[in-house]
């Protein structure tokens, strides 16, 4: 199941009402979610959030210890705001400095693996990985945590998307060539547990900010 951002005008007409969406333990986060499952999604007791990185310093900087810019450290703290100031359960992302920084909204330890499998580069020039993304998927499938973030490229957020949604809702949500849209920044792609299976909805431009 794939849904799509509604305005914020019509969250009161079909979603929960203004009580029942302050009890939901990030309630700026669900004010965000399409009125049509706003109640299925607070009712779940698993969610993955899914982004891509934030604005690194320069579109033409791919290292591995590409910082992010001024306008992507403001993209971070937006998120983090969104999330709320208690700790997610289970951080993780790939080993590029950028995913890592943006996955430190959740003020969490974050936890990284390979940005591919099979390339132990690592964010710290000269160091090395050897964790795999296998192992955070069955961190976040088999395990007991309540809220997950992962910080991904435009790329690796499609495998999250596809190994927890399926592969058709992920291309629906952006991933029709296997990776996100070049211009999909501060989208926020939750995946949660509905009925036994993984729904997800995204959020576009959730946490964005104007690119410098």
């Amino acid at each position: 199941m794939i849904t799509t951002y509604l305005s914020a005008l019509m969250l009161t007409a079909a979603g929960l009402d203004g009580a029942a969406a302050a009890d939901f333990d990030r309630p700026a986060l669900l004010q965000l979610a399409p009125a049509d499952v706003q109640a299925d999604i607070a009712a779940s007791g698993r969610h993955i959030l899914v982004v891509r990185h934030a604005y690194k310093i320069s579109p033409d900087c791919n290292g591995m210890e590409c910082p992010l810019s001024e306008a992507g450290e403001a993209m971070v703290t937006r998120l983090s705001g969104l999330l709320g100031e208690a700790p997610v359960d289970r951080a993780y992302a790939s080993a590029a400095c950028r995913t890592r920084l943006t996955a430190a909204a959740g003020h969490a330890e974050v936890v990284a693996h390979q940005a591919v499998d099979g390339y132990a580069a690592d964010c710290t020039p000269g160091a090395t990985i050897e964790r795999q993304r296998s192992a955070a998927f069955a961190e976040a499938r088999d395990g007991d945590a309540r809220w997950t973030l992962a910080g991904e490229h435009s790329n690796t957020s499609c495998l999250w998307l596809a190994e927890f949604a399926g592969v058709a809702a992920a291309e629906t949500a952006g991933c029709e060539e296997g990776r996100l849209p070049e211009t999909a920044y501060g989208d926020i792609y939750w995946l949660y547990q509905s009925g036994g299976d993984w729904q997800l909805t995204v959020l576009p431009g959730a946490f964005s900010v104007e690119a410098e």
